[in-house]
């Protein structure tokens, strides 16, 4: 019978086990993609946004969420 090694196996043979840094490092690589709100609007690091049940708002869009999606009328005071 052949020798049959799971390919993870035969890697951290070859490479060594991966340290906490390194995981650390392919999961920050991994989520490295863009994040927009319901509008579109990229979401970058440092940006306020807020969550609302299954949407996420940046909080420069707060007002036309209100307006659009929750049907808020907007008033102003005299």
């Amino acid at each position: 019978m052949a020798d049959i090694e799971h390919p993870s196996i035969t890697m951290a043979c070859a490479t060594g086990y991966p340290t906490r840094q390194h995981s650390e490092h392919e999961m920050a690589r991994e989520n490295d993609h863009s994040i927009e709100d319901s509008f579109g609007t990229e979401i970058q690091s440092g940006d306020k946004y807020f969550v609302i049940g299954d949407s996420i708002v940046l909080e420069d869009n707060i007002e036309d969420y209100l307006i659009e999606v929750l049907n808020a009328e907007p008033k102003q005071a005299e």
